[in-house]
Formats: C-alpha cells, structure tokens, sequence
C-alpha cells in the first residue's frame, strides 16, 4: 500500500533527503534506490532524488520489502525487557553500538538479536541510542509494525523517558528547553545551539535528586535531534557526566565515569497489532545510582 505525506515545511528540500529524515529507520540511499526505481511520485508526477520539495507538495511512495539483513549471528548477553510476535524491547547495555556502521562491522545489537531471532525474523530497527547511551530500544519483527512505529515516531506520538546525571545544581524543580540545533561549525560531529541552526528542539525535564554538584533529572524530549539531549544540557551549562564530548566532567572524587550518564528509562507508543498503548520501563542503572547514592 502506498504511503502517503505532505511536505508543509517552508524551506525547499532534496526529496531523497527529506523522507530519510521523517523516516529515520531507512537511509538516504535506501530511498534514493526506491525513487530511481519510479516507485516515488510527487504531486503525481515520477521525480529525480534530487527533486526539491515545496510546501503542500503531495509525496507518494511505496515501502520496498527488505531481503535478509546480512548480518552475521553473534552470542552476545540481551537484556529483554518484552518480546511478543510483532516487536522487542530491549535494555541496551552501554558501550554496544546499536548497529553496524564504518569502525563497527560486528559486535552490535543488531547481530546480538539475529542470533536471538534463530532465522525466525529479520529483526527491524525503528529508532537508535548513542553507543553509551543506556536503555529502551524498540526493535519491530516484521514490516508492518516497523511502519506503524515509524509513523509513530513521525507524529511524535512515541512518548520517550530519559533519565540524565548533569554538573551542578540545578536549582528549579522543572524547566523546558526551547533552541535550535545545528551542525557544530567547529566539529561536524557534534551537535549545538548556533545561529545557523534550523531545526527548533524542544526538551522538557524535572529534578529527581540534588547531591553535591550534580542534579539527576528525568528528561522528555518533545522533538527527536541528533544529541538532542547532550546539546541541550551543555546550552544551558549542565552537561551530562561522562559526556567529554560536549563538556562533561569524567571524574567524580576518585570514580571515573567514561560513557555520558544517560539512560532511556521510559517508552511509551500503540501496539502496532492491537492499536492499545504500551508502556514499558527500565530501571536506573547501577553506575548512574551510585552518584546519587540511591538504591
């Protein structure tokens, strides 16, 4: 069945360019193939990937199915939180990168869930988590839940929970963050707020607990950015602990802290087979607890 959406943006956009960011699961490539293929129209009409969009464009494509991923079966320790025939639900560990990519051929959590699946099903990511970012990772079985989530995940409608341990004291009980964030002139790899920036994020959060110079805040992030998070807290002079890119203190007293102190705790979206909602939790992890000497 064909998919169908509106370009409501003002700014003009590569088509190709366009669809891998609202369906963020799928390259760039990935849709540059399905349009040279003439399986992508605009307004009708069979396009190039290059093709510039214009506001109240009507953009219709077809989903190619997917052959086996490719991926080798690794042995690798799961933390399953849930797992039903349409999707899984995973407690990423830090330190596992989510998929393979340049520098990380194997050892992911793709090829940990393919040795998982047994060839029962091609395991599909729907969204990602930093390397060293801990916590919930949807994983959908088959195309038509991936679909549905990804649509979730276009319409904001995946209610995501992040806990972050942060420099400093952070004196209101809630606040909310509303700057745009752009590619760092200064490293392209990294995420800031800057003049040029185009994409508005917005990121909601609450203190849990004060203790010494640092704050444990549960964080909602109302927009989905690349580094959204670890961006924000450095805007506003709270970056995560263990964050060295984007400012973050490594060391507290004599304990050492290597990856950012983030964790996906809390997700919540509608089953893609029985349309009800579903939330599942993971529960604060044990390096992040110690600063705040909580059980």
């Amino acid at each position: 069945m064909p998919e169908t959406i509106t370009y409501e943006k003002f700014e003009r956009e590569r088509l190709d360019s366009f669809l891998a960011e609202v369906y963020k699961e799928y390259s760039r490539s990935y849709f540059q193939k399905i349009i040279e293929k003439g399986k992508a129209f605009v307004n009708k009409k069979a396009v190039l990937p290059s093709c510039k969009l214009k506001r109240g464009d009507k953009i219709e494509f077809e989903f190619e199915k997917e052959e086996s991923l490719g991926l080798k079966p690794e042995k690798i320790k799961l933390d399953i939180i849930y797992e039903d025939d349409d999707i899984i639900i995973v407690n990423k560990q830090p330190g596992i990168v989510v998929h393979p990519s340049y520098g990380h051929p194997d050892g992911t959590l793709l090829n940990a869930l393919m040795w998982h699946a047994k060839g029962g099903y091609n395991p599909y990511l729907v969204h990602r988590l930093d390397k060293d970012t801990s916590g919930l990772i949807i994983f959908a079985k088959n195309e038509k839940s991936k679909i549905s989530i990804s649509k979730q995940l276009q319409k904001r409608a995946v209610k995501k929970i992040y806990y972050a341990a942060v420099k400093g004291i952070i004196v209101e009980n809630r606040g909310r963050i509303e700057a745009p964030l752009g590619r760092s002139a200064q490293n392209r790899k990294l995420m800031s707020v800057n003049p040029s920036a185009k994409k508005m994020a917005i990121t909601e959060f609450k203190v849990v607990a004060r203790h010494d110079d640092y704050t444990l805040l549960e964080i909602r992030i109302i927009t989905g950015r690349t580094h959204q998070i670890r961006s924000h807290m450095k805007y506003i002079n709270h970056p995560v602990i263990g964050d060295k890119q984007y400012g973050g203190p490594e060391t507290i007293g004599a304990k050492s802290y290597k990856r950012q102190m983030l964790h996906a705790c809390r997700v919540t979206f509608t089953h893609p087979k029985t349309s009800k909602p579903v939330e599942f939790s993971a529960p604060l992890p044990q390096d992040m607890k110690e600063i705040f000497n909580v059980n």
